[in-house]
């Protein structure tokens, strides 16, 4: 089993892998906080995780940005959540930790899955992101890409991978490596295209991707739709997480 440790430190060095390369972007980072702001209206790229719910809830209140505030982290004080519920804030979501070993795993990819290694593949990569998200998302997702380009090419701990059929994007998903883990995370299909084992490819595909790294063990969360999926390709539970907004 992996140590909870590295896995919360994971998630976090991955929230944080574009917005610390962006000058316009802030990351601010301690013992008892994680915070990012990327200056869009979006909370999927403005993120917190911290025992101290005053400070950060304040620090947005005072941009007027949207943000998502994760909580389940094995340092999270036992009465973060009661806090969270108290300053008015809601979640709908609740994300399952899970966990998969690598050594064995084998999988043959008959899909066509390409790495994104070029401003093509960049767009891509957003046609498929905006064809789900939310209209008032999609400037901020084209926002946020066009910027992380240049350090999401050649190589890097964070990679995506587009799905083509007949040329066409429609299928997402994405790896970050640090030295002792390897997650993966927006693992997006288009509605017509489920139901044609997309999704257990694009998986498999960032799971050989880790694989291939050296990399003993691939983590994620899920939704309870996703669960079931993830635990066909090895995956068990960890823990529960949940963001609230």
């Amino acid at each position: 089993m992996i140590n909870a440790l590295d896995f919360d430190n994971n998630i976090k060095l991955k929230f944080t892998f574009v917005a610390s390369k962006l000058k316009n972007m802030t990351v601010i980072a301690d013992k008892t906080r994680l915070l990012i702001d990327s200056c869009l209206d979006s909370d999927m790229f403005n993120i917190v995780c911290g025992s101290d719910p005053d400070l950060n809830i304040n620090y947005f209140k005072t941009t007027g940005r949207p943000f998502a505030y994760w909580i389940g982290f094995e340092n999270d004080p036992m009465n973060l959540e009661s806090e969270l519920i108290k300053k008015g804030l809601t979640t709908e979501e609740t994300e399952w930790a899970m966990s998969a070993p690598l050594q064995n795993f084998t999988y043959s990819i008959e899909h066509d899955i390409r790495t994104v290694q070029s401003r093509k593949e960049i767009e891509d990569l957003i046609t498929v992101m905006n064809a789900i998200m939310p209209p008032n998302e999609r400037a901020a997702i084209q926002s946020f890409f066009t910027q992380a380009a240049p350090h999401l090419m050649g190589k890097s701990d964070l990679v995506y991978y587009v799905g083509y059929v007949d040329k066409k994007p429609m299928a997402l998903a994405s790896i970050f490596c640090d030295s002792k883990l390897g997650s993966i995370f927006d693992v997006i299909v288009l509605p017509e295209f489920r139901g044609q084992g997309w999704g257990k490819a694009m998986t498999a595909k960032s799971m050989l991707e880790i694989k291939g790294r050296g990399l003993s063990f691939a983590i994620l969360t899920a939704t309870n739709d996703a669960k079931f999926l993830y635990k066909h390709l090895g995956f068990e539970e960890i823990k529960t997480m949940k963001v609230y907004k």
